[in-house]
Order: C-alpha cells, then sequence, then structure tokens
C-alpha cells in the first residue's frame, strides 16, 4: 500500500495536542500515552525511534518488545475517514474484520497523534496505532544481539527479511538437521555460540585451519539461539558439520563426505568474480551429482551456492558452481528490499535472501576470535541464511527432495521490490528476475508450504540433441545469429540447458540468449571483458522457464558484439529436465482429464480402503496429511 501523509491535516488541526512522540534534540524520550487498543485503550510507552516506519518500545513499567507501526487501525465507514483525511489518503480494508480500517502515516510519531486525532472525530468508533506486543513464544530468542540481526527480524524496514520468527514460532528451528559448511578452512568449533551444535562425526577437521570466512558463515547458519548469548543462527538448533574446500580432490570428498548424515552443504565461495568463465572438473562435477542423486537415503544432499560478488560486471551464469541445475545460487537483497550492488544478475539465480551492502547495514555473526562481528556480508552471508532456512523446511517435512526443496523455494518466495523493471511473468505465470531468481526467500511461507507439500514426481528429461551450425558470426553486429529448433517431448520445465561449443579468442565478445516456445527469454551470457579462448561444451543453466513445457520451437541466438576476433558458431544441444506434465494432475482419479466431485468421492474410496493410491504425500502412510494435499491438488486444477 502506498504510504501518504494522510493524517498531516487533521494533526494540524488537533494541533499535535493529542500525544506526540518527539523529544527536543539531546533529551532523553519521555514516556507517552500511546493509544494501543486494548485495556482501558492508553498505555505510556518509550518509543526508541518515533521518526522511523516502525521502533521497538518499552511501557513505562519496564516491559518490552512491542514493536510500534506507522499505521492506525481505526473503525469508521470510509466515507467518514475520507472525510477527515483527504482523498489522497492511504488506506484499505483490515482483511477479515468489516468495517475496520488500515491508515497509513508517515512516522511512528505522526501515527500516535493520528490515532488520538480520530479518537475525537465524529463517526469514528475506534482508533489506535496498529502494534505488535511482546510475546513469551519460544521464537524469539534471547539471544542479546538478535535484535540487531535484522537479516532475521527487520524492525526498521519492517518485512525486509527473511520472515523467520513465524517459523520459528511454528516451531522450526533446525532440530534433527545437520548442515555442512564447506569454507575456506572450518569455523571454530570451540566458539561458544557454534559448540553446542558442532557434529564431529559430519566434519572434516584435520589438517585444516580455523577460518574466520568459515566461522562467519557458520554463525549465519546455525549460531546457537536462546542460549542468553552472542547471536541467533537462521536454523539455531540445527547440526554443524564443517569440512574445507580447495582442490578438486578436496573439493569432491567435502561434496561427498557423511552425505547419510548431511543434509545441506552450503558454500560461500566459488571462482573470482571478475567476469570470466569459471570452471570446475569432472571430479567435482560428479561428486555433487552422486551426492544429489544417492545422499540423505536417496533424496538427494541440497548444495546451496552463493550467487558471486560479481556485481553487473559478472553473472552467476558463467560458473560452473553456482549455475549448476544441482544447486541453489542465491543472490543477495540489502536492508531495503533491494538488489544488493555487488549480487550478480543471471537465468540461472533461484532466489534471494539478506545481507549487506554499500552504506547499508551489515550481518552480526560469529567470529574466529570466539567473539563477535558486525562486518559481515556479500553472498557469502545471504548463502547461508538461504541454507537455514532449507534446514527449517526439511525439519518440517523431512521427505523433500532436492528438487522439492527447490519448488517450495520457487513457490513461497516473495515478491521483492515489486517496481523492478527486471520482473516478468513467464509462460506458466511465474515472476521472474534476473535480480532475485523468483525472489526472496520467506521462511515462514516456505515452513508453511512445506508442512503440506505433495512430492513432485520423477525428473524425466528431453533434448534436442546435438544441432550443428557452423555459422562464422557477423563480427561486431548485434544483429547475429538465430537458430530455432523443435523439441516434441512434452515436459513440465524445472531447468533448462544450453551446452554451448562455439570458437572464439574471446568468449566476451558474444550474447548468447535462448527463448522458449512461451516466448520467455534466457540471457545467459553479455559481451565483457573474458578473454576465455571457445566454449567447449560449456553448459549454461536457466531456471527463468519454470513450469513452462517443453514442446514447441525454442531459438537460440548469439552475436558478437565486439569488433577484431571473429567467432564461429559450431554447434549447440538444448536438454530440458522436469516432471511428467501429467503428474501435475494427480487429482484427477478417474483419468478424464477434468477435476470434478466424481474425483473427489474417487480419492475417498481408496482413502476408506486404505488403497496405495491414497497416499498423497509420497510417505507410506495414509492418514489425514494424505486429504489435505489431495484438497491442495484438487484446488489447484489442471494445466
Amino acid at each position: 500500500m502506498r504510504r501518504g501523509h494522510c493524517g498531516l491535516v487533521l494533526l494540524m488541526a488537533c494541533g499535535l495536542a493529542c500525544g506526540g512522540a518527539h523529544a527536543a534534540d539531546g533529551v532523553a524520550p519521555a514516556p507517552i500515552d500511546v493509544a494501543t487498543g486494548v485495556g482501558d485503550g492508553v498505555e505510556r510507552l518509550f518509543i526508541e525511534t518515533p521518526d522511523a516506519l516502525a521502533s521497538m518500545a518499552t511501557r513505562e513499567d519496564g516491559l518490552d518488545g512491542f514493536l510500534l507501526y506507522a499505521r492506525v487501525i481505526a473503525k469508521a465507514e470510509a466515507g467518514v475517514l475520507r472525510a477527515v483525511l483527504g482523498a489522497g489518503a492511504a488506506m484499505e480494508p483490515v482483511a477479515g474484520s468489516p468495517g475496520y480500517w488500515l491508515v497509513e502515516a508517515a512516522s511512528v510519531a505522526d501515527a500516535v497523534s493520528l490515532a488520538f486525532a480520530l479518537q475525537a472525530t465524529p463517526g469514528v468508533g475506534e482508533a489506535f496505532v496498529d502494534i505488535e506486543r511482546p510475546t513469551a513464544l519460544r521464537s524469539v530468542p534471547n539471544d542479546p544481539l538478535f535484535p540487531s540481526q535484522w537479516h532475521l527480524r527487520n524492525t526498521q524496514v519492517v518485512g525486509a527479511d527473511a520472515n523467520i520468527v513465524g517459523a520459528w514460532g511454528l516451531g522450526y528451528t533446525g532440530q534433527g538437521v545437520t548442515v555442512g559448511v564447506i569454507d575456506g578452512g572450518v569455523m571454530q568449533t570451540g566458539h561458544p555460540d557454534l559448540a553446542a551444535n558442532f557434529v564431529p562425526a559430519a566434519s572434516i577437521t584435520s589438517g585444516t585451519y580455523v577460518g574466520g570466512h568459515a566461522t562467519n558463515v557458520a554463525g549465519v547458519v546455525g549460531a546457537v539461539g536462546d542460549n542468553g548469548i552472542g547471536v541467533t543462527g537462521a536454523a539455531y538448533n540445527a547440526g554443524l558439520g564443517v569440512m574445507s574446500f580447495g582442490s578438486a580432490s578436496q573439493n569432491a570428498t567435502a561434496f561427498s563426505h557423511r552425505n547419510d548424515l548431511i543434509s545441506i552443504k552450503n558454500n560461500s565461495w566459488g571462482p573470482p568474480d571478475n567476469g570470466r568463465l569459471g570452471f570446475w572438473t569432472n571430479v567435482e562435477a560428479n561428486a555433487i551429482r552422486n551426492a544429489v542423486n544417492n545422499g540423505r537415503g536417496g533424496l538427494g544432499v541440497v548444495f546451496v551456492w552463493a550467487g558471486g560478488n560479481g556485481g553487473t560486471v559478472d553473472r552467476v551464469d558463467y560458473d560452473n558452481y553456482a549455475s549448476s541445475r544441482y544447486t541453489i545460487a542465491v543472490g543477495a537483497i540489502n536492508d531495503l528490499d533491494r538488489r544488493a550492488s555487488y549480487s550478480e544478475r543471471g537465468s540461472s539465480l533461484l532466489v534471494g535472501s539478506h545481507s549487506h551492502d554499500t552504506g547499508r547495514r551489515h550481518i552480526w555473526t560469529t567470529d574466529r576470535t570466539g567473539n563477535y562481528t558486525n562486518n559481515f556480508g556479500g553472498t557469502s552471508s545471504s548463502a547461508p541464511l538461504a541454507a537455514g532456512v532449507v534446514a527449517l523446511m526439511l525439519e518440517a517435512n523431512p521427505q523433500l527432495g532436492w528438487r522439492d526443496v527447490q519448488h517450495v523455494l520457487v513457490e513461497s518466495a516473495r515478491k521483492v521490490h515489486p517496481a523492478s523493471p527486471q520482473w516478468q511473468v513467464n509462460g506458466a505465470g511465474y515472476d521472474i528476475n534476473y535480480d532475485f531468481g523468483f525472489g526472496a526467500v520467506d521462511a515462514t511461507a516456505a515452513v508453511t508450504l512445506a508442512e503440506q507439500w505433495t512430492l513432485v514426481g520423477e525428473e524425466i528429461s528431453a533434448t534436442t540433441g546435438a544441432v550443428q551450425v557452423g555459422v562464422t558470426l557477423p563480427d561486431n553486429d548485434p544483429a547475429g545469429h538465430s537458430v530455432t529448433v523443435a523439441m516434441g517431448d512434452r515436459v513440465r520445465i524445472e531447468h533448462v540447458e544450453l551446452v554451448l561449443n562455439a570458437t572464439t579468442a574471446h568468449v566476451g565478445d558474444l550474447r548468447v540468449r535462448i527463448t522458449s516456445p512461451d516466448g520467455t527469454e534466457s540471457l545467459l551470457a553479455v559481451p565483457r571483458s573474458d578473454s576465455t579462448s571457445n566454449y567447449s561444451n560449456f553448459v549454461f543453466t536457466s531456471v527463468r522457464h519454470w513450469g513452462e513445457l517443453s514442446e514447441g520451437d525454442w531459438t537460440v541466438h548469439i552475436a558478437d558484439e565486439r569488433p577484431s576476433n571473429i567467432a564461429t558458431w559450431n554447434s549447440f544441444e538444448l536438454r530440458v529436465y522436469g516432471t511428467d506434465p501429467a503428474e501435475a494432475c494427480r487429482a484427477d482419479i478417474n483419468g478424464d482429464g477434468v477435476l470434478d466431485a466424481d474425483d473427489f468421492f474417487a480419492f475417498l474410496s481408496l482413502f476408506a480402503a486404505g488403497d496405495a493410491a491414497a497416499d498423497f504425500n509420497g510417505d507410506g502412510v495414509i492418514d489425514a496429511d494424505d486429504f489435505f494435499a489431495f484438497l491442495t491438488a484438487f484446488a489447484a486444477g489442471c494445466p
């Protein structure tokens, strides 16, 4: 809702005599009367930042934990409010409570005054500041630095965070889930805020050094929560395994280590963020593929990867690790809910999560000395925040496979910065953005969805096969060359891969994009200073076609947009991975292509008979969860 100054005229009319919240410069704020809508309707509160859009407050009797917002709840006819506030008032009805309106103010102080002014207005039955009261739930840990961890709960820009408190309130803290931190060196295992969560059996510590970066990352994932010291991790009761990256063999060993015990592996590292292609070796790729296909009892280890800090100079798409369909690439969002200036764009970026930005707040976490730092950030911090949220999801539903995790993140992501011109809608109706992927990680939405998630069907794939091109591209010409190829197989898409072969002395001269039958474009490479020679079976990956059908004409376009180097486009192959489209209509029990009452009663018969076909969530048990999973699928309809 647009924020306005709808109460200014009314406030001036009452001369702010109804209760101001501003303190004179250099004078400690005094407690003031605030209309809170409970008890006798007025409580005396010390407001920390009255000029902000949201502020913490403490009651005069010492009870703290109040959070005031710059908005007023009023009970009145809409016409009455419009008459006193003006036609441009920013107001909307309170959902589920007819007769009540939410009126925006310019600050908490203005909301305090506006509430009293409205109380004195004929025709207004109630008016009070929208306030979040302190709770005794364990969802808010008692760690003293937690109030400063804005990425978990942002009280200055409300909502610009991981929305994690609600997930904790549902009881999910990562209990029973182990997260592996693969980093430079290993975390400080003796840190008082990490030691209790350290899992030696999930770790490789011999011959490795204690890394500051590794300790920072581990704290973001799983610093012990509610222990009265330091900071809180996103999954503060999760186990932490630690391993170091290094050579190709060392990386493969880390990727393969204890995949029976470790559910998630966070990687806040990658190739240099310089715009050049970043390659992995076959032994590393094979180790990740094996972990995903066979780890966690066949459900797959979930690999979370930092999207990179190269800003507009680099793209996630150039990095073999982060752009793989087997990994979850995470970008960075700052404390204003905008793309962090260093966060890389890309077609392979799945989601974003919150971290620091230039001139904005950094991240509080653990450090290698046994103390804490407030100077961490980058996608090095956004990735472990996402990994922690995945741990909460797996606690909510341990049966989620690695692809289910990606689906839940896609479906539950919050559309961050809606005004961004990068937002587009793909052919399946998903909002997609080169800056944010499908949006910001939303922990509460993710665990809520995970609880009742119907497992996706077996992965299927289709390919165009190798398409020979053999064209010398026009030099320094954005027109380039396009090849359109038909794909006959029907796959409900999750990932699209372009395997590219081109001969050139300077891959940075080339712009590469693909367009789906639905018209959705994936930009995979742009002109830049990358003197790498040749694309040799280089695999680009896009998630921007998620949910679309593969059948139809696909177009691959390449242009040589810089002078001097001649480029020859040799060949390519398009591969799509996803699910059988029929799986998206599982609620069509009788198979007639129509969802109706017949399907509902058919399911009830299967359920009553204990038929295996009624095990709708695939957990091997037929119970109420299957009934609700069927209802969800039924409500979703058929594509």
